[in-house]
């Protein structure tokens, strides 16, 4: 008579649970790895955020009820003695004989009127046998000859005239002093937020 015939297949319980220890250390390495990239973007974005003033990160233009609000974030600027330090750096259309062409100013509340190098005054058409010739003194106070003229340079869109001088290098740096600027500008510096907000209400 034919007959049926069962295999019995026994577990054994040493399956999968003598793991080498040598794959045990890469797993933990591995999840060790992932958990430390994560943590490496969260550091990458807070440190980004502090650097760019909590989020202040580009130049915003607000035009409500008749005033001009014009937010431009800090720049960090590499100092050999000083490191990185955060400074109020505002790039802006100033008027040349070729047109508008973005400049970079420094805005400084401790200088009386703006400040521009020799070639400036050649690329805004400033005649010097015709402008008045002064004497500057900086804080090192060691005079310089400056020739007194004026600039447009265009905020938020809107064109802007300034008293400004030229010296007779082309070393200087390009700075908004308070004539002028101050005058016709709400002018506000957050050092915390690293934010530089210039507010002008029309008319």
């Amino acid at each position: 008579m034919p007959s049926i015939t069962f295999d019995t297949h026994v577990s054994d319980p040493g399956i999968g649970t003598n793991i080498p220890t040598k794959f045990k250390l890469e797993a933990i390495v591995k999840v060790l790895s992932l958990f430390g990239f994560v943590a490496a973007i969260g550091i990458f974005f807070l440190v980004r955020s502090y650097l760019n003033g909590g989020g202040v990160n580009q130049v915003t233009t607000s035009n409500s009820f008749g005033t001009v609000t014009y937010q431009v974030p800090y720049k960090n600027t590499l100092y050999e003695n000083f490191g990185f330090v955060q400074e109020p750096r505002v790039t802006l259309p100033l008027k040349t004989t070729s047109g508008y062409v973005d400049t970079t100013f420094l805005l400084d509340s401790g200088a009386v009127v703006s400040t521009m190098p020799l070639q400036a005054a050649k690329d805004t058409g400033v005649d010097l046998s015709q402008a008045k010739r002064i004497t500057l003194q900086g804080f090192s106070g060691v005079p310089a000859f400056a020739y007194l003229a004026t600039v447009t340079i265009q905020i938020a869109g809107q064109d802007f005239q300034f008293p400004a001088t030229f010296t007779e290098s082309n070393t200087t740096t390009y700075i908004l002093g308070r004539k002028g600027l101050f005058d016709t500008f709400t002018i506000n510096f957050d050092n915390q937020k690293r934010v530089l907000t210039l507010t002008h209400k029309n008319g």
